[in-house]
C-alpha cells in the first residue's frame, strides 16, 4: 500500500502543475506533463500485468 500512495502523492503533483500550466495557456508544457502521465501509467499497467 505505501507503493500506491506513493504513487498517487506523485500523480497529484503533476495533475496540479498540469492545472497551473493550463491556467497559464502553456500548452506546451502542458502537453509535456501529460505525456508524463500517460508513460508513467502505461508502465505502471505493464509492471503490474
Amino acid at each position: 500500500m505505501p507503493v500506491f500512495k506513493s504513487y498517487l502523492r506523485r500523480l497529484l503533483y503533476e495533475l496540479k502543475e498540469l492545472r497551473e500550466a493550463l491556467k497559464q495557456g502553456d500548452t506546451k508544457k502542458a502537453d509535456r506533463l501529460l505525456e508524463i502521465l500517460i508513460d508513467d501509467t502505461q508502465k505502471g499497467i505493464e509492471d503490474n500485468g
